[in-house]
């Protein structure tokens, strides 16, 4: 038996517990899909939250003074951000044809402009019983304010000020936004960036890759999201995504006016880039590709490099997430236009802060237009206090993803072996164990005297039955709940809880891999030998149902 049984109490965070920390504790299968599906009694337990959920805490608490101060109607929510752009960005979501739940009509939502300490806040108000059909526009924009940024200014909540404006104007009318200044800490971030994105290429350095090529970003959504506006200015047209891709970036795409093509399958029997190939024939012109290298949660990796030989032929751009492969394991400048990574995970490592980066690659044709617009159009919105941490946690990178490559691969390897007739697991799904491994190992980075290249700290397991697949999970003694890349395990039903709220839609992700049995895995930094036995005795479990 297991001598350390995980203690953390439901709706708290993996320790240490603190007022910014991005994680929150749902043990149990069950408990998983209560969640999901807005049990009030779960709610009321949370004592922490992943911040792109929705406003929590310290974020909460300064919504609600800037509610009183600039006179919101009672039971009313507020949303607050930097960009004068998110009111309009706000009313496209609420009032879109694809809002099937709380759907808010015109005259609900409100917008003020308040000033705090220096800082102009963009603030969307909406009516509180209808949260749901305007929270989306915070999680998939991931551009609200951060924990650590309302820390700041629920210090200087004195000098609150309403500033007037016509409720009429268009975003480029409105009173100009402050935005964020930029510190020496942001430019040794870009600096650490760069020099892991040069460190032990796996094909001859980008020409003129510059620290100034990289933009940070308050979360990896908000830098999804800018991209893509970026973008649209500079090649308009339609989208196309690859294989499985993570759900708020997925439902980002699926409302895009431009339009989406999703190919879910991408293991190496679908032959998606005959299907990619056939469908950029036909159209007049297609925006980018984006894909996750590897995907999550199937961790499939999609065949970069024939997608680039497809991306110079017809002319679109290429969008790589990196997230899950992370920047020391792969190298995708040979491939990717543009580079984009979520810093909330491994990079970070610590699960008490979230950022985003975005690399412009000058190696590729479009490289001088998306410049321009970056130029012209790029604001800080990352807080100072942020930057900081996520310098001060990724001091250790090299070093912890050295464990998170080494506990990921000996807990895939324990998986494996228990594939076969009759067992519990049909199958794990990690990149050395897919079909799809040589295009990834062809982007791995080659082995030097300091760190070797792995497979990311991501895998996901799948069972005979659902029942197997709750019995693992139900016993597994690991943290549970969302978040990857963390110092501490943490295990997930991923696709259950994300997706099965919705059974249509579902059977959809179900038809290129995301099934119900599958329980995804985030491996932390604990001895390899104390989580071989965790997992070891979660699956005699899972055996008994089988």
């Amino acid at each position: 038996m297991v001598a350390n049984r995980i203690t953390t109490e439901l709706g708290h965070s993996i320790p240490p517990e603190g007022p910014h920390t991005i994680t929150f504790q749902v043990p149990g299968w069950d408990n998983a899909l209560a969640f999901r599906d807005g049990d009030q009694s779960l709610f009321q337990k949370l004592e922490s939250l992943y911040p792109r959920f929705m406003p929590f805490g310290l974020v909460k608490q300064l919504c609600a003074i800037i509610q009183e101060k600039a006179s919101f109607p009672a039971a009313y929510g507020c949303l607050p951000f930097l960009h004068p752009a998110s009111f309009s960005m706000a009313q496209a979501f609420a009032f879109s044809h694809h809002r099937k739940i709380a759907k808010l009509e015109p005259g609900e939502l409100i917008f003020k402009i308040v000033d705090i300490h220096g800082v102009r806040l963009y603030c969307v108000g909406f009516p509180a019983d209808k949260r749901p059909g305007i929270m989306g526009c915070w999680q998939n924009s991931g551009a609200g304010i951060s924990s650590r940024m309302a820390e700041h200014l629920l210090n200087h909540t004195d000098t609150i000020i309403e500033v007037p404006f016509n409720t009429d104007a268009e975003a480029g009318q409105l009173p100009p936004p402050t935005y964020l200044p930029q510190t020496n800490a942001h430019e040794q971030l870009r600096e650490r960036i760069f020099n892991l994105l040069i460190r032990a290429p796996v094909t001859p350095q980008a020409a003129g890759l510059r620290s100034g090529d990289i933009y940070l970003y308050p979360t990896g959504m908000a830098a999804i999201y800018r991209v893509h506006e970026a973008i649209m200015q500079v090649r308009p047209g339609p989208l196309v995504g690859l294989g499985a891709i993570f759900h708020n970036t997925y439902h980002m795409f699926r409302e895009s006016p431009e339009g989406f093509k999703h190919f879910g399958p991408c293991d190496a029997q679908s032959k998606v880039m005959d299907g990619l190939e056939a469908y950029v024939k036909t159209q007049q012109t297609v925006s980018y590709v984006f894909v996750e290298f590897p995907s999550n949660p199937v961790l499939v990796s999609v065949d970069l490099k024939r997608l680039r030989q497809l991306a110079d032929q017809y002319g679109f751009i290429i969008v790589v997430d990196d997230t899950i492969g992370s920047f020391c394991n792969i190298d995708v400048l040979s491939a990717a236009d543009v580079i984009i990574t979520s810093l909330t995970k491994s990079f970070s490592g610590y699960a008490d802060v979230m950022g985003g980066s975005v690399v412009l690659n000058p190696s590729f044709p479009f490289y001088t237009p998306l410049k321009n617009v970056y130029q012209e159009a790029f604001h800080n919105e990352i807080f100072a206090g942020d930057v900081e941490h996520l310098l001060a946690n990724s001091a250790d990178y090299l070093a912890r993803s050295a464990t998170l490559n080494r506990n990921a691969k000996a807990v895939a390897d324990l998986l494996q072996r228990h594939v076969g007739p009759g067992s519990a697991v049909t199958q794990v799904l990690y990149p050395p164990h897919s079909d799809t491994a040589a295009n990834y190992t062809t982007f791995m980075r080659p082995a030097t005297e300091t760190f070797n290249a792995g497979y990311g700290c991501l895998l996901s397991v799948e069972f005979a039955s659902r029942d197997a697949a709750r019995a693992f999970y139900d016993h597994l003694q690991v943290h549970q709940g969302p978040h990857l890349g963390a110092h501490l395990t943490l295990a997930m039903n991923y696709n259950e809880w994300v997706l099965g709220k919705d059974p249509e839609d579902f059977e959809y992700h179900i038809g290129y891999g995301l099934k119900r049995e599958q329980v995804r895995i985030s491996v932390g930094l604990e001895e390899v030998e104390e989580l071989v036995q965790v997992f070891e005795e979660a699956l005699r479990f899972a055996e008994k149902e089988v």
